[in-house]
Formats: C-alpha cells, sequence, structure tokens
C-alpha cells in the first residue's frame, strides 16, 4: 500500500510562512496569522493581491518562493525526525511505502527541495505535481490538511486529515490533530488495511 504525504500544513508550516514572507514585503502591513486565523482555503481572501489570483500565484511561486517553501520551518519541531523513523519502520514492515507528495510550480520546485534536504527528510520517493487532483494518483491513502483534496477523495482511497483552522468543515475517514499522533497510532496501518481488504472483496 503506497501512503501519500501532503507537504503544507502537515509537515511544513506553511501558512504561517506565508504570512511571514507577506508581512515582510509590505504588501500586507496588517496580516496576522495568529490574530485572525487562516479559516478558509481561499487564499486571496487572507492575502489580497491588486492583480487577483494571478498575482498571489506568481509572487507565491515565482517571485518569493525560496522565502515561502524553502524557508518555512516544520511545523512541529522534531517532526522530520519522526518522520524518518516512521519511514524506516513502514519499509520495515514490507507491506506499506511512503511517497511524499506536493502541488508545486515554477521556483517552488527546488526551494521544496532545500526545505526536505535542510530538515533532513530521507522519504526516497518524492513527486510534485501540477495540479491538486493528481495528487491521488499512484497512492492508496493521502494525509492532507487540504480541504480540496479530501472533499475530492476518489472511490477506493483513503484520507488522512490532519486538522487546520481552514479545513474544520471536512471530514477524513480518520482525523488527528498533528502527524505525530498518527505516527505514534500503532492501530491505524491495521485499520487501513482492513478496510482495504473490504474494499478488494467488494469489488
Amino acid at each position: 500500500m503506497k501512503i501519500g504525504i501532503d507537504i503544507n500544513d502537515v509537515l511544513r508550516d506553511f501558512i504561517g510562512q506565508l504570512d511571514y514572507t507577506y508581512t515582510r514585503y509590505k504588501i500586507g502591513e496588517d496580516a496576522d496569522v495568529e490574530s485572525t486565523p487562516v479559516d478558509s482555503f481561499d487564499l486571496l481572501a487572507h492575502f489580497p493581491f491588486a492583480g487577483g489570483i494571478d498575482a498571489l500565484n506568481k509572487f507565491m511561486f515565482e517571485e518569493a518562493a525560496l522565502e515561502i517553501f524553502g524557508h518555512a520551518d516544520q511545523l512541529h519541531d522534531n517532526l522530520i525526525n519522526r518522520l524518518n523513523l516512521f519511514n524506516m519502520e513502514t519499509v520495515d514492515d514490507g507491506v506499506h511505502e511512503l511517497c511524499i507528495v506536493s502541488r508545486e510550480a515554477v521556483n517552488s520546485i527546488p526551494a521544496t527541495f532545500f526545505f526536505l534536504s535542510k530538515t533532513g527528510c530521507r522519504i526516497q520517493n518524492i513527486r510534485f505535481v501540477t495540479r491538486y487532483e493528481e495528487m491521488w494518483n499512484n497512492v492508496d491513502v493521502l494525509i492532507t490538511a487540504n480541504p480540496l483534496l479530501l472533499e475530492n477523495k476518489p472511490s477506493g482511497k483513503i484520507s488522512i486529515k490532519i486538522k487546520a483552522p481552514y479545513n474544520t468543515n471536512v471530514k477524513g475517514d480518520y482525523e488527528f490533530e498533528t502527524l505525530f499522533d498518527l505516527m505514534n497510532n500503532h492501530r491505524i496501518m491495521s485499520d487501513i488495511n482492513k478496510i482495504e481488504d473490504i474494499n478488494y472483496e467488494t469489488v
């Protein structure tokens, strides 16, 4: 079974770093994620640009990609080290395979490689896509905070939701506060395997 792990707001503090960079460039001096949480996935509503979505995308993926995607912190201290151990445990069981999967474009691609390098991520399988729906390709399970991915889960797949302020109204097959909680739950893989077996029997 292949398990995909989304990067943003699962491993990487994407929203926090976007807020920091947006404010640093004096685009939004009043923006403050702590006092005004990003409670929807409509980033333009929280980080407005005069040029709309095209200007936002240019800022994120071209002009400030390294600051946003490369210089971001891990979402939690020691998260990547724990993920590396989880990956070793997963490889050793001979049943599961972990894969990093993320929607990236233009300069965010090398910036994300930098993020993974600086945090010491040792997962070998990394796949970047240009459209969100492609993130479900070639995985059986997807761990994500992205409400668009959770809402549009293909039939026969399993979603694991990492909770964030902007995904409270969207359900996952499993839900955890943090990736730590998932990795420390020793029953989850067994439960997922049972669901997968049932799905195969149903087919």
